[in-house]
């Protein structure tokens, strides 16, 4: 192979042995406490052993950006799994391809200039009934197909990373046959959904890779512990046209997640939390320890949203971020959809954060009846977001503990049925007269001119 290659897999390799290492360090440690057990040690000893390191044009995939490489990545992926672990490498290249299933210890690798393109054609992507989590909404709400480019179903430790790119190729699905945007997206013929997708996962890592021009949601990671997105670039289309629902990183119900490093540009929501209805997943959980650190937001719609579902987001940490040219920086919302409980949010903190945005916040119930939404800190941020923020509660649920400290942006915020403290800065409550406050309790409570 070439000297690229060699460099390539020297460096991987070299990965992979410090990965034995630790554990075996690990297990060391472990042992001044109790005994490893004869079993543990041979599948360390198994796992160090049979790391390997593949191409995929060793299984016939060729980047040209034309020859469809599903079955000649999936049969790399699936040999470097059966043989217990390894990396998948991907080189310099445009490779086009259907849907991928990551499997358990596998590092798919893309190398510099390494590209793994989504198909134009839609019955190159798994179906909706693929497996029993998965979700698609053809022919009405968001008009997608339940397809995924990447996707793994109740895998481990498993992850995407290098200096390459993978592209959704928005394109093929967001314009016609003229080139133009689809006037609504329910005007869209068909189109994959979220573009990287785990579920029932756990120890999932996705670094420096570029993830770009999703037609749908970019990154959706789903009822999975142990979740780290690291220093990457994701992007959705806004500037050239407006990629319906292009969202940038969705964590629904995942536990001890870490999002750092990253510079997302999107044409929706950036980042969100949330803890959606549970009856696809067999033992659904909070939505909790999240931390989000050092990243750059930018986006037509909402840089962080906490909300949607019937379950539990709590304890999050957002700190060390940059918020530019953006309508919203926060929504916290109870429910986007009629009939649902909401979604109770508590114990969240927003720390040292510089914005540049239309609106600085708003935290409402929307549909929710009665959604817990507590103990919610804003600390040390500064910007500008001249439009007047809201606090809008339903009279049932009153937001309680909302504190605004050091909030260093000139403008105002409403509050309707809210607990709010604010501690210096330049953030101030306004005042409301008895009949605008009655105007806005009843359309709060009738559903009426609500925010979104």
């Amino acid at each position: 192979m070439g000297k690229a290659f060699f460099l390539i897999a020297t460096m991987l390799t070299v990965g992979v042995t410090l990965s034995c290492s630790k554990n075996d360090a690990l297990s060391m440690n472990q042992g001044n406490q109790e005994s490893s057990t004869d079993a543990d040690k041979a599948e360390q000893t198994s796992d160090c052993q049979h790391a390997k390191i593949i191409s995929i044009k060793d299984y016939g995939a060729v980047g040209d950006g034309k020859t469809l490489n599903t079955l000649a990545i999936q049969n790399a992926i699936d040999f470097v799994w059966s043989s217990g672990g390894g990396t998948v490498l991907v080189p310099s290249g445009v490779y086009l391809t259907g849907s991928i299933w990551l499997k358990d210890n596998v590092n798919l690798y893309l190398d510099a200039g390494a590209v793994i393109k989504g198909s134009p054609n839609i019955n190159d992507y798994c179906a909706a009934d693929c497996c029993p989590q998965n979700e698609a909404e053809i022919g009405w709400g968001d008009y997608m197909s339940g397809g995924h480019l990447i996707l793994g179903v109740g895998v481990s430790n498993v992850s995407i990373s290098g200096r390459g790119r993978i592209d959704g190729n928005s394109d093929a699905f967001m314009l016609d046959k003229n080139g133009k945007l689809w006037p609504e997206k329910s005007k869209i013929p068909n189109r994959p959904g979220q573009m990287i997708w785990f579920v029932d996962s756990k120890d999932i890592k996705i670094k420096d890779v570029e993830i770009a021009d999703s037609p749908y949601w970019s990154i959706f990671i789903l009822n999975s512990d142990g979740v780290t997105v690291d220093g990457c670039y994701v992007h959705t289309k806004r500037k050239e046209y407006h990629t319906y629902n292009g969202d940038g990183i969705d964590i629904d119900r995942c536990r001890y997640v870490t999002i750092s490093n990253c510079r997302i540009d999107t044409s929706d929501d950036c980042l969100t939390l949330r803890a959606s209805t549970a009856n696809r997943l067999e033992k659904p959980q909070d939505c909790e320890f999240v931390t989000v650190t050092n990243c750059n937001l930018s986006t037509n719609c909402n840089a962080i949203r906490l909300g949607v579902g019937e379950g539990n987001i709590h304890d999050a940490v957002f700190s060390n971020l940059t918020i530019s040219d953006t309508n919203l920086a926060f929504n916290i919302v109870g429910a986007y959809v009629r009939g649902n409980r909401g979604t109770d949010i508590y114990s969240v903190r927003f720390n040292n954060i510089i914005v540049q945005a239309n609106e600085l916040i708003r935290i409402h119930h929307m549909y929710s009846p009665q959604a817990l939404i507590k103990d919610i800190v804003f600390d040390g941020i500064s910007g500008t977001a001249p439009n007047v923020s809201h606090l809008w509660a339903k009279q049932a649920a009153p937001f309680k503990n909302i504190v605004f400290r050091n909030v260093d942006v000139s403008a105002y915020v409403e509050c309707v049925n809210a607990e709010v403290k604010i501690e210096g800065g330049l953030f101030k409550k306004k005042e409301l007269s008895s009949k605008e406050l009655q105007e806005r309790i009843n359309n709060i409570e009738n559903h009426k001119n609500l925010l979104h």
